[in-house]
C-alpha cells in the first residue's frame, strides 16, 4: 500500500494517545562500578501497517506539523512513570529523554515539566533532557529561562554528538549541560592506545565539570577505549539492547 507523507502526518497524530508509540530503554553502566546508572529512552512507533517507524523519519513528521509537543509530553509522562516504578523496586537510576529544540518553543513545557517533578517527588539528577549536537547557540531569552528554570529543580541535560564538532564555547555558555555523549563511530573507529585526540577532548569535557558517556559500545575492545578515554559512563549493544523493560538489576 502506497502511503504519503500526509499520511504519516495524520497516522503520527492519532497514533500519540495509543499503544502504537512507546518507549524503549538502553541502560548505561557507570565504568567506575560497572553498575547501571541510568536509562536512555527511545521513542519508537510501531506502525499498523507499516510496521516500525524509523526514529529520524517519525521526529521528522512530529516536528514538521507540531505533534512534537504532544509527543514530546507523552514520552515524558511515561519515562516519568517507569523512572518511578524503578524506584519502587529500589533501582536508583536517572531516565535519560531526548528532547527536541522545538519543545522549548511551548511556554508550558518547562512548567509542565516542573509540576512533575514536584508531583512525583522526584530526586535532582533522576531525569536528563539530551539535546542534539546540531543545537544553535540559544540566545532567545524564553528558551534560556525555561533551561534554567528545568535546571534549578533538578533537571539535567546532556548534549549528544561531543566530538564529531567541538560545541562552540556560547551554547556550553548559554545551556546548563551537565553531560556530553561521545558518539559510537568514533569509539568503535579507534584503536588501542585511544587516540589523544579523543583523550585530549574527554579531558576538555571533565575541566569543564561534565560528565562523558560513551555510546556505541559493541564489543570487550570498544569497553577497554571507552575506560582508556576516561569515560564516566557507557552504553552500547555489550551491555544491553534497548528493550521496553530492564530486567535485570
Amino acid at each position: 500500500m502506497h502511503t504519503t507523507p500526509g499520511d504519516l502526518e495524520d497516522d503520527l497524530a492519532a497514533a500519540v494517545g495509543g499503544a502504537e508509540i512507546f518507549a524503549v530503554y538502553q541502560p548505561q553502566v557507570s565504568l567506575e562500578s560497572g553498575s547501571i546508572v541510568a536509562a536512555e529512552a527511545l521513542c519508537r512507533w510501531r506502525h499498523p501497517r507499516l510496521g516500525d517507524i524509523d526514529p529520524v523519519t517519525m521526529i521528522g513528521v512530529a516536528e514538521r506539523t507540531g505533534v512534537i509537543h504532544a509527543l514530546g509530553r507523552r514520552m515524558l509522562d511515561e519515562c516519568l512513570g517507569t523512572l518511578a516504578g524503578w524506584r519502587e523496586t529500589g533501582r536508583d537510576w536517572a531516565v535519560s529523554v531526548n528532547v527536541s529544540p522545538v519543545q522549548f518553543e511551548d511556554e508550558s513545557f518547562a512548567e509542565h515539566v516542573a509540576g512533575e517533578f514536584q508531583r512525583r517527588a522526584l530526586a535532582p539528577g533522576s531525569l536528563v533532557f539530551e539535546l542534539p549536537h546540531d543545537l544553535p547557540p540559544v540566545d532567545d531569552g524564553a528558551v534560556l529561562s525555561q533551561l534554567h528554570m528545568l535546571r534549578d529543580i533538578g533537571v539535567e541535560f546532556s548534549l549528544a554528538g561531543f566530538g564529531d564538532e567541538p560545541p562552540s564555547p556560547d551554547l556550553l555558555r548559554g545551556l546548563p549541560v551537565a553531560e556530553v555523549k561521545l558518539p559510537g563511530h568514533l569509539v568503535r573507529a579507534a584503536e588501542r592506545p585511544a587516540p589523544a585526540s579523543l583523550r585530549d577532548r574527554v579531558g576538555v569535557a571533565h575541566e569543564q565539570g561534565l560528565r562523558v558517556v560513551a555510546e556505541g559500545i559493541e564489543t570487550l575492545t570498544h569497553l577497554d577505549i571507552a575506560v582508556e578515554l576516561g569515560c564516566d559512563r557507557a552504553q552500547g549493544f555489550l551491555i544491553r539492547q534497548p528493550h521496553e523493560e530492564i530486567t535485570f538489576p
